[in-house]
């Protein structure tokens, strides 16, 4: 019986591409038994069979070609064992990565499901729990360009990599809301969600009491929301006790119909 195996046949009995052994070859981490000097075709045997599994196994945990060639290059168990810890490191902070990843979209699908559900254009009490955010304050109309904003809350927080989606709020400080100028907002804050990495700098916004309103609309439509929230507080005898934090819950980046945007307004009180 033959122990000459082409590379088709290797490919099949290890279920690999044909061109996946074509590139071991060329990086030298596994060359066939032989190559016929005039077809040029490649020939494997069973040495190559084992080395072959041994390069599976390692590359299914996630080691990369060039350590692998390392390995091979000196096979020692001591090698073997620091290559495996390092991995197993690694794929500690890839499962933090990815468990953080699974919070905000259970944070984000939540918060769709809210503005689904809720009871549109209505006042009412909710309690909040602490809230850890960075702000950004300058002046900022609805007509501005939010992206612009948001990019240097980004530089100034050095959160670039974190994702914004959802967690970008506009403020309306109370003086404001008083004096019934109700598109001249304080700044934008970002507020972090679990599993964020939240810088030194934080603030928060405080727990408690706060009366929240949410509406079919985007940022424009929100100075008649105010009015009719302030005219509700004033009705169940709430006080406006600091700044409100305006957010889009469904906005243009989910959704080019502008009927489908929520908007959600929390402004501090006390009953």
């Amino acid at each position: 019986m033959t122990t000459d195996f082409s590379i088709g046949q290797l490919a099949q009995l290890f279920d690999i591409p044909v061109a996946t052994l074509r590139y071991y070859d060329e990086i030298g981490l596994l060359t066939p038994a032989r190559v016929n000097p005039h077809s040029h075709y490649r020939y494997y045997g069973t040495p190559q069979f084992e080395r072959l599994s041994t390069i599976k196994y390692l590359r299914a945990l996630g080691l990369p070609l060039a350590t692998i060639a390392d390995f091979f290059a000196a096979r020692e168990l001591s090698k073997l064992t620091s290559m495996l810890t390092t991995q197993q490191q690694q794929v500690e902070a890839q499962l933090q990565l990815l468990t953080a990843v699974k919070q905000r979209i259970n944070t984000r699908l939540a918060q769709i499901k809210t503005a689904q559900s809720a009871n549109f254009d209505v006042t009412e009490c909710v309690t909040l729990p602490e809230r850890a955010m960075v702000a950004l304050r300058q002046p900022y109309r609805p007509q501005d360009d939010i992206e612009l904003v948001i990019a240097k809350l980004r530089a100034q927080t050095g959160a670039t990599n974190e994702i914004f989606l959802g967690k970008v709020a506009l403020m309306l400080d109370q003086q404001a809301i008083q004096a019934g100028h109700f598109d001249r907002y304080a700044g934008i804050c970002l507020l972090f969600e679990p599993g964020d990495t939240v810088p030194p700098h934080q603030e928060h916004l405080a727990a408690g009491s706060y009366a929240q309103r949410i509406f079919h609309g985007t940022h424009l439509d929100a100075p008649m929301q105010y009015r009719q929230l302030l005219a509700d507080c004033r009705a169940r005898g709430w006080h406006v006790a600091g700044t409100a934090i305006e957010t889009a819950l469904i906005d243009y980046g989910i959704t080019d119909q502008v009927a489908q945007s929520v908007t959600q307004i929390q402004l501090p009180i006390k009953t």
